[in-house]
């Protein structure tokens, strides 16, 4: 028998699987993509730095592959095992 945190932590990555799926079809049909950088300073400021448009044909394939790939690694990913 699973234990309640077991199954908490199945619907839990089950849930971030399907957020990358999600994720992974919205790049799919994007335009354009924003890339940039994240720094956390003494501000604790998430703000997008040094940013950069691209075209979706330039870095979208790129995205979605590894998100799709991302998404694999998790669904194969042991069952933790109960303390």
């Amino acid at each position: 028998m699973m234990s309640a945190e077991t199954v908490k932590g199945a619907s839990d990555l089950l849930g971030k699987i399907e957020q990358t799926k999600c994720l992974a079809a919205v790049y799919r049909k994007a335009a354009e993509i924003t890339v940039g950088t994240t720094s956390q300073g003494f501000s604790r400021s998430n703000s997008l730095e040094n940013t950069v448009t691209l075209s979706a044909a330039e870095i979208g394939d790129h995205i979605v592959a590894a998100l799709e790939r991302r998404s694999a690694q998790m669904r194969d990913e042991p069952p933790k095992a109960e303390p």
